[in-house]
């Protein structure tokens, strides 16, 4: 497979993975070094190719590769929380865990935004889950509507401190998300993004509040913003793997 730079998209900003055969790096920004082939995971609903509305974006209806000054077009545009649940998935299986991840995985992002998806046999079957679910608070969302999960639990509406009794309170309202969406019955449920990433007691409340679940963090390496960049390459390799 040719290099490939996968750029996530996020609402404090950009981080593009580049791989290499076997080796990967990380770099600042959104990047397409020459020679490489691109992917995007980007936040919001998505559709033929362009973001359709990312309300933390403020983007509706653009081109991804275009708005991010790099040169087109992009071999895969997926969601960001949907690339970021098929990488967890890839990282597992490749720790020896497949059989574990073709029962089925629920992730949940939580970062400036929250998204999630649900992987079922190796794909997503469920996407742009909880951040919009509704019934949280009586709080106004940048999407429009009121109450979303987002409100009480997203980067954009917490405090710049965020103290143990905040994430208890985040933690609570993913939990109740997570039991309340009836696509998300998997026993495994991982929560990434850079929110949980810098607070990872909320994970630690999230298990305790769901005891017949395994509750996970991200198994991302450190340097990366998630797995989103994981995911794109599953997808890519699945396009270019003759059969597949």
């Amino acid at each position: 497979m040719t290099s490939l730079a996968c750029v996530e998209v996020g609402g404090s900003g950009c981080q593009t993975v580049v791989f290499d055969d076997s080796s990967w790096l990380t770099l600042d920004g959104a990047h397409r070094p020459d020679g490489t082939d691109l992917a995007i995971a980007a936040p919001g609903y998505l559709r033929d190719g362009r973001v359709m509305w990312a309300s933390n974006l403020g983007w509706r209806d653009v081109d991804p590769a275009e708005q991010l000054g790099l040169t087109g077009p992009s071999l895969v545009l997926l969601n960001d929380a949907e690339a970021a649940a098929l990488g967890e998935a890839a990282l597992r299986a490749a720790a020896g865990r497949a059989a574990e991840v073709a029962a089925g995985l629920t992730f949940v992002g939580v970062g400036t935004g929250i998204g999630g998806a649900v992987i079922d046999d190796g794909r997503v079957t469920a996407t742009n889950l909880f951040g919009h679910a509704s019934g949280f608070s009586s709080l106004p969302c940048p999407c429009g509507r009121v109450g979303c999960l987002e409100t009480v639990a997203a980067g954009w509406a917490l405090p710049d401190e965020i103290d143990r009794s905040t994430q208890r309170n985040v933690a609570g309202a993913l939990a109740a998300a997570i039991e309340a969406e009836p696509r998300a019955a998997h026993t495994l449920v991982v929560i990434g993004g850079g929110l949980v990433a810098a607070h990872p007691y909320v994970v630690e409340v999230v298990s305790g509040l769901l005891p017949g679940r395994r509750v996970e963090p991200s198994a991302a390496p450190g340097e990366a913003k998630s797995a989103s960049a994981w995911g794109l390459r599953h997808v890519v390799e699945g396009l270019t793997t003759p059969g597949v």
